[in-house]
């Protein structure tokens, strides 16, 4: 209980009853009993009543403060309202002998002076009158802080991590068997859900002020094809057996087409979606697609083209009219005798005598991780445990360029080549007719509709000749700008071997082992891995 004041009035004149807190109650502060006093008009001696208060122990006392009579002084009650508007403080202080209680009437009528409007808590207002516990915050109303609510949210039943590497085994080889980086689902499975947004609660002051609550966000489902929401809008599902993936926020499911083997008995496969072989590709065979294509056996002489993902549990030989294209990555156990383009990384634990290409890295430091023969280039990296042989295979390992744009430069300089050389032609012909025109030579209207088709050739010819230098000059800049790119070596690199690294050429002399190769200033150095 907090210590309390109380005027006291008798033939002598006008004392203070100072109580001093019970419990651990809040003493009586200073700067309110002066107030309060001065709003009476009671005269007092600061000095005494600081000195009183400074003295006081566990006992009530009685301060004199002047010989004068007063009426008695009704039961005071004074409203705080805090700096942020949320709560409404009631502090009760009695009244004088005879001074008459105050009613909650008068309370309520305060509140309305004030403007208090809202949160009032009448309860707290008639306990307090019940209790009557003076000099004591009473909170008699109380406003509401907006609650935040919570946005929609998206939750996927499905691994949506696509960047998948071959299980490398204790004993440093790849389990090429467990590569499937397909997850799979079945027809009516639940792949998303959305939890829907919980909607905040506007809040108020006590002045009725609304605080409106935070916009909550909704979901929404991105998808493709083969697959359905549920009547409620709240979960997404499989119409099809198939396998599901997450690419760039939107659910794809592509249903599988399974074959033991692509040969005589499947033809060429085309198809919208992932591919699956159990078996081989067979010689002068193609499977073209724009999804993933997993063959479990052996690749032989034939193209396989995918939108995403090559895997080849077994390997693939080539016969050296083999073609692997990938938008994705490409993995093999091996891979021989063949042409292999891929937008992102190439692995397999030997390459031999093939043409690479990778966007990323090219990766052969597993099992006998074997580079050996033909061209291997990588935007980035190339990581390898053995590179060349001893017999001194010709084998050529590049980083540091995108082989995508040196392709693109190539095609663009044998386009400019073509056209600059048949355009002497056409400029030649057309010659030829403005002579004939000049000496006065009558054409028939096929041979000046054709000259006039000429003309315009001509015209376009020499516009695209001009757009390709200019692309040529563009891609040739991007090819200049060195990347961060190196090689390395965890086995030996055997001489002979062909090095290119941003530009910088090296043919290897000496063998190199377990090192990494990279571009310093214009040479070709070699430090510790």
């Amino acid at each position: 209980m907090n210590g309390y004041f109380q005027l006291q009035t008798s033939e002598q004149g006008v004392s203070l009853l100072l109580s001093p807190p019970i419990g651990g109650g809040e003493r009586i502060r200073v700067a309110e009993l002066k107030e309060y006093l001065n709003s009476v008009g009671v005269p007092y001696d600061v000095k005494a009543i600081n000195s009183a208060l400074l003295s006081m122990g566990d006992e009530e006392v009685v301060l004199f403060l002047a010989p004068m009579k007063i009426a008695p002084v009704n039961e005071r009650c004074d409203i705080q309202i805090t700096l942020d508007k949320m709560t409404a403080v009631l502090r009760l202080f009695p009244p004088s002998a005879g001074g008459l209680q105050t009613s909650k009437a008068h309370i309520m009528d305060l509140l309305a002076r004030y403007k208090v409007r809202a949160g009032i808590d009448e309860g707290a207002i008639d306990k307090a009158l019940e209790d009557r516990e003076y000099c004591t915050d009473i909170i008699i109303a109380k406003g509401r802080m907006p609650t935040i609510g919570r946005d929609a949210s998206l939750v996927y039943h499905f691994d949506t991590n696509n960047a998948v590497r071959p299980e490398l085994k204790e004993d440093g080889t790849v389990d090429f068997f467990k590569l499937n980086n397909l997850h799979q689902c079945t027809e009516g499975q639940v792949l998303a859900e959305i939890i829907p947004e919980e909607k905040g609660e506007d809040g108020f002051d006590v002045y009725g002020t609304v605080a409106l609550a935070r916009e909550v966000k909704k979901a929404s489902f991105s998808y493709g094809r083969n697959m359905e929401v549920s009547k409620d809008g709240l979960k997404l599902i499989s119409k099809v057996d198939g396998h599901v993936s997450l690419v760039d926020n939107t659910v794809f499911v592509a249903d599988v087409y399974t074959v033991e083997n692509v040969g005589t008995s499947t033809g060429n496969i085309e198809y919208h979606g992932n591919v699956e072989v159990k078996g081989n590709v067979c010689e002068n065979f193609s499977v073209k697609t724009d999804g993933n294509v997993f063959v479990t056996g052996v690749v032989e002489g034939a193209v396989i083209e995918a939108g995403g993902d090559i895997i080849i549990a077994r390997g693939m030989h080539g016969q050296n009219k083999g073609r692997l294209k990938a938008g994705g990555n490409i993995i093999a156990k091996f891979i021989s005798a063949a042409e292999v383009e891929a937008a992102g990384f190439i692995e397999a634990e030997q390459i031999i005598n093939a043409k690479v290409s990778a966007g990323t890295n090219v990766n052969a430091d597993a099992g006998k991780g074997l580079i050996t023969g033909g061209r291997i280039v990588a935007r980035s990296m190339i990581n390898a445990k053995n590179i060349g042989s001893a017999m001194g295979a010709s084998t050529i390992v590049e980083v540091g360029t995108d082989p995508g744009l040196k392709k693109q430069l190539s095609e663009l300089q044998k386009s400019v080549g073509e056209k600059s050389k048949n355009l002497p032609k056409m400029k030649k012909s057309l010659q030829e007719v403005t002579i004939k025109l000049k000496k006065g030579v009558k054409l028939t209207p096929d041979q000046l509709k054709n000259a006039r088709m000429l003309q315009v050739n001509i015209a376009e010819t020499q516009a695209k000749i001009q757009k390709e230098l200019k692309e040529i000059e563009q891609l040739d800049k991007l090819l200049k700008s060195e990347v961060p790119a190196q090689i390395n070596v965890r086995g030996t690199m055997y001489q002979g071997v062909v090095v290119n690294i941003s530009g910088a050429t090296m043919t290897i002399k000496n063998e190199y082992t377990y090192c990494r190769l990279i571009k310093k200033d214009a040479d070709i150095a070699s430090t510790n891995l």
